[in-house]
């Protein structure tokens, strides 16, 4: 009897372990600490639930995020940051009308609006030096979107693009970067997004 009891309480064990997997991976908002992440980890997390208006939701709530990021990124980067607000809304109708199949599918365009703000971002941070502007806000801008492109697409940044991530994040907390520190993390996070395009495109 106690073997039967054990052998029920194993197998009853096992079925939580299964149902709890499919989200044991999910991005959940604590993951990241702003926008447009938190949204899109909240749709993902909703869109793992069985949630799809909910995800539908918090996706749109991103695109608007993003489309209002395009008006204060330099403007050769300003059509990048449109397309990417686009991207998102395109991706919302489709989990909204049941298209969208997969949790997957939701990462990769995650991973591709992080990788397109990182990328416009760092384009305004090189126009505000050019300029002799500080481009110490745009660096952590686009480090922010460089991190969040790596965590939904599953890359790990190379040393001298997470250092240059973890040296532009002091700058948001007040510590004051000298100019050769904003030189170095503007190569690092420049070498970092040109990575994770290359992961994003399939290549290595």
């Amino acid at each position: 009897m106690r073997g039967r009891i054990f052998s029920l309480w194993s197998a009853s064990i096992i079925a939580v372990l299964i149902a709890v997997m499919p989200t044991a991976h999910a991005q959940t908002p604590g993951d990241f600490a702003g926008e447009p992440d938190k949204s899109m980890a909240s749709a993902h997390e909703s869109f793992v639930k069985g949630d799809t208006n909910k995800a539908a939701d918090q996706i749109h709530k991103a695109a608007v995020y993003v489309k209002k990021e395009g008006n204060k990124v330099a403007k050769d980067a300003k059509a990048t940051v449109k397309k990417a607000g686009d991207d998102l809304d395109r991706l919302g109708r489709e989990v909204k009308k049941g298209a969208v199949k997969s949790g997957d599918q939701l990462k990769k365009t995650f991973a591709q609006v992080d990788h397109q703000l990182a990328a416009a971002w760092h384009t305004t941070a090189n126009e505000a030096k050019k300029a002799g502007k500080d481009s110490t806000n745009a660096l952590k801008n686009a480090g922010a979107g460089l991190e969040g492109a790596a965590k939904w697409s599953g890359t790990q940044l190379k040393e001298g693009a997470q250092v240059s991530v973890d040296g532009v994040k002091k700058a948001g907390q007040g510590v004051k970067l000298g100019a050769e520190e904003v030189g170095k993390f503007f190569t690092g996070i420049g070498e970092g997004i040109a990575e994770v395009g290359q992961q994003l495109k399939g290549g290595r």
